[in-house]
């Protein structure tokens, strides 16, 4: 018995094969593989969501002393999402500690300096933020097991005993059971690697994106997003040094590491760009040993602090992004003939990322040295020339609010006055937020409170010569983010440090009681002027079944004026208890709410005047699936939903076709090109005329125009600013016409006595309008039109694409926005300056009336990445009072 006892301990800990990860490599037999627990081999299938969560627990459960799973939030439709970490013993049973001592070396503090020798490096492997780049979360697996398993491997030792590694193996686990699905559905008998079959053909909205059809590589700064909220608390619990990001490309590439592209961010230090020097060098010997081949300095870039790579790079990571070709199954046939298999990208993102955590762990000191280094760093460039912004309440504190506590989410010190003081020679109130910039996360706060962050020069310069010659550009995403200009909140750039008693703003308090007092004796009603807050509240209270006007001018009231859109909530009429309720209510959105015991105003309109809205709970129809933009879709019912409160249902365009829209009051066609038949645009029309609200955005805009379908006497024009006339051709690119340009075209004769102009003849006859990469343009509005209620004269957009529209005339409707001239129009970001004559006054937001209802149609997405604060503000208007009109 003894005998069989030593034999059958020898037997379960013998060494068992590579399995294809690492050469040379034998793994310890304790630790389950793959194929023990989800029944193959790495590589060899795609595992679901669930299967990703079992693998991780039978790690855990087999190697208690070396890991620790954490389940650190929940996805919007119920999936858990997880990190692994894997270090020495030593390091897990000392987890507390370890977590302290990182924090400490965060904040710069002078004790930090001893923690550089003590610490391990922290590396965040982060996997599949889109669900169906699906190589990593498997790739993720193999991290795992090699880390544990791995027998007497000098690497494998030293990241564990210098290192300590976090695996986040799913970041989309909702996006990539879409993504399964769609390619079990479509699978046939073996793996087709034919890209245009079924199975690499996934249905609408794909896989790449959340419940809600979110970007969430885009979502770092708005934090908008359950699952990003979860890994933004992650980062700041244990500040990880060094950052990957993995994801999938297109299969007919190969693969990419750092260095990034061009441009970088100008917040972005040496050290960093050193560090991204270190990695790549060291991932492309690896490569090169292996035989795989590589790019860098290519396609991604460092510029916008949104990604899951520039986020943590500006709390001072050393953060990158990692792109593998693309299977988009088990098989892909590449262009060059050549066959790309699932287990390929497994094996490469696999190898990158066990390099870079060896990499790391290699070079521990320096790591955490130049992260120190940079944390302090961001508190002596505070300490010069601007020190703090200064975010004043305002006409809208709820919007002020709720920037104040975005910044403190992402670990930014924001303070709050408890009272009035004076910054240099200006006034400022109470409750006025104050970001001081001499803090760790000071290099974040200048990149989301600066109106304009700055692309290279010569990046620019090469990027016009390429527009020139009619190449597309190399700008990656957007040039500008604004977060201030984006919520429509004044920001106040100090050269001096606020003396004044004051508190911390923490990202997890609720909103503070605006000034509302109890009803006395005698109260009519609530006056609630109207903002951001007042909107979420408006929504709340009407789904509850009180009833409230809103006004269309403005008032003055026992001497206070009040503004186009102030909501008047009468008690008489409603159900007992609607004061508390609204109070209730009011609190948790940031709404003020002033009582009144009479109705006479003294100037403006009456309570009681014709030139009211009274408003109902809104029924929205969101037209949903192709051919509407998956984010765009995402975004507005986001909006809808979740910012504000606002049921919506979500029909399939082939339904909306025939559905009889009776009993709905708005309908919201994301941007997209539809093809409505003539009987539902028929029916659509009619609808309208009978008093419902059409809200067009974006491209559903130019849909919606005069020479498309005729719901907006507006035009889309071309880059000369003729009206695009024949939808055809807009849709072909507007290069219409003969093809020839002056001088050159067919029919034309030359006049030989001059010299021939080349530059000229190339030109086309028509083009659409330069190409805007995501620049932000002031809109001036019209502000005695009810869509405008709750903000000021101008609002700042994000405008990107082609769009330019014809402004509506006086006898159509009203111009509701209007881009600004030329000399105040951009805000922020870049834009060429041949683009801007055309841009400038031309149409934002447009207003027109049809029968008893409205045609709204806004030229850009006003629910941005759901950071758009108050142009999602002008969206809820549309829905709200709409109806009241």
């Amino acid at each position: 018995m003894r005998f069989l006892t030593v034999l059958a301990f020898c037997l379960l800990s013998a060494p068992v094969a590579a399995q294809g990860l690492w050469p040379s490599v034998t793994y310890d037999a304790s630790v389950p593989t793959l194929k023990a627990v989800l029944g193959h081999e790495h590589g060899e299938a795609i595992s679901t969501p669930d299967q990703v969560g079992r693998y991780l627990e039978a790690l855990a459960k087999a190697a208690p002393d070396r890991t620790r799973l954490v389940r650190y939030a929940t996805s919007w439709e119920g999936r858990p999402l997880h990190y692994l970490m894997i270090g020495s013993a030593a390091r897990i049973a000392r987890l507390d500690e370890v977590k302290r001592g990182l924090q400490t070396l965060a904040s710069g503090a002078p004790e930090a300096d001893r923690l550089v020798s003590e610490l391990p490096v922290v590396v965040l492997l982060i996997h599949g933020v889109h669900g169906n780049e699906i190589s990593s979360s498997d790739a993720a697996l193999a991290e795992a097991y090699h880390l544990l398993a791995a027998r007497n491997h000098p690497d494998a030792d030293i990241t564990l005993r210098d290192a300590l590694v976090i695996i986040d193996p799913m970041q989309n686990p909702d996006g990539r059971q879409r993504f399964v699905t769609s390619n079990l559905v479509g699978g046939a008998i073996e793996p087709d690697p034919n890209p245009q079959s079924a199975e690499h053909d996934e249905p609408w909205p794909g896989g790449r994106v959340n419940h809600y059809l979110f970007d969430m590589n885009r979502d770092y700064f708005a934090i908008s997003q359950r699952e990003t909220q979860g890994r933004v608390k992650t980062m700041l619990d244990w500040f990880p040094q060094v950052v990957v990001d993995l994801h999938e490309m297109g299969g007919n590439s190969t693969y990419y590491f750092a260095p990034p592209a061009d441009p970088f961010n100008p917040l972005i230090t040496d050290a960093q760009r050193r560090g991204f020097d270190l990695f790549g060098r060291a991932n492309a010997a690896e490569f090169d040993k292996r035989g795989f081949p590589y790019f860098v300095r290519e396609v991604y870039d460092a510029f916008y602090p949104g990604y899951g790579d520039s986020w943590p790079m500006f709390q001072g990571a050393v953060a990158m992004t990692y792109e593998q070709a693309s299977a988009r199954g088990l098989a892909f046939r590449r262009e060059d003939g050549t066959l790309l298999t699932y287990k390929m990208g497994v094996t490469q993102h696999f190898t990158a990322a066990v390099t870079t955590a060896v990499t790391a762990a290699r070079n521990r000191e320096r790591l955490l040295r130049d992260f120190l280094e940079y944390r302090r760093g961001a508190i002596a460039l505070g300490q010069k020339g601007t020190r703090e912004y200064l975010i004043p309440p305002g006409k809208d504190p709820a919007r002020a609010q709720r920037l104040a506590k975005l910044l403190a989410m992402q670990g930014v010190s924001v303070k709050q006055a408890e009272e009035a003081f004076t910054s240099g020679t200006q006034p400022m109130p109470r409750g006025t937020f104050i970001v001081p910039l001499a803090q760790p996360g000071g290099r974040l706060a200048r990149n989301l409170l600066d109106p304009d962050v700055k692309m290279d020069e010569a990046f620019l310069k090469e990027q016009d010569r390429r527009r020139k010659a009619r190449l597309n550009d190399q700008i990656y995403d957007v040039t500008a983010w604004s977060l201030p200009l984006m919520f429509d909140v004044d920001v106040i750039a100090s050269d001096r440090v606020t003396a004044v008693r004051m508190r911390d703003v923490r990202a997890d308090e609720p909103a503070p009681a605006p000034a509302t007092q109890a009803p006395a004796a005698g109260t009519l009603g609530y006056l609630m002027p109207w903002g951001s807050g007042a909107a979420a509240t408006a929504a709340a209270v009407l789904r509850d079944g009180i009833r409230m006007i809103t006004t269309d001018e403005a008032f003055k009231h026992s001497g206070r004026q009040f503004t186009i859109g102030t909501a008047f909530i009468r008690f008489a009429g409603n159900p007992e208890g609607t004061a508390g309720k609204l109070q209730q209510i009011a609190a948790r959105h940031g709404a003020e709410l002033v009582p009144i015991t009479e109705t006479w105003t003294e100037e403006g309109i009456s309570l009681g005047s014709g030139r009211t809205a009274a408003l109902k709970p809104p029924r929205v129809l969101l037209a949903w699936d192709t051919p509407a933009s998956s984010l765009s879709a995402g975004w507005a019912r986001y909006t809808l939903e979740q910012r504000f409160g606002v049921r919506v249902t979500a029909m399939r365009t082939s339904t909306l076709q025939n559905f009889d829209m009776k009993d709905y009051d708005v309908l919201v066609l994301p941007s997209g090109t539809y093809s409505f038949s003539d009987d539902a645009l028929r029916r659509l029309k009619d609808w309208i005329r009978n008093g419902g609200t059409l809200i067009t955005l974006a491209e559903a805009t130019r849909w919606a125009a005069r020479d498309r379908v005729g719901l907006l006497a507006t035009d889309p024009l071309y880059r000369d600013g003729t009206p695009q006339k024949d939808a055809a051709e807009a849709a072909g690119g507007g290069t219409g016409g003969t093809g020839g340009a002056s001088g050159g075209g067919a029919g034309a004769k030359p006049d030989l006595s001059k010299p021939f102009d080349f530059d000229k003849a190339i030109q086309p006859e028509r083009e659409q309008p330069e190409n805007l990469a995501g620049s932000m343009l002031r809109v001036t509005l019209y502000p005695y039109h009810w869509l405008t209620a709750g903000l000021d004269g101008d609002v700042q957009v994000i405008a990107e694409g082609t769009r330019v529209f014809a402004p509506l005339k006086l006898d159509a409707g009203v111009n509701v926005g209007v881009y600004a001239p030329v000399e105040k129009l951009v805000a922020g970001g870049h834009v060429w300056k041949e683009a801007l004559p055309l841009l400038a006054s031309r149409s934002y937001l447009m207003h027109e009336p049809l029968g008893r209802g409205h045609v709204i149609g806004f030229a850009e997405d006003p629910n941005y990445r759901a950071y758009a604060e108050a142009t999602q503000l002008l969206f809820i208007n549309a829905v709200l009072l709409g109806g009241g009109h």
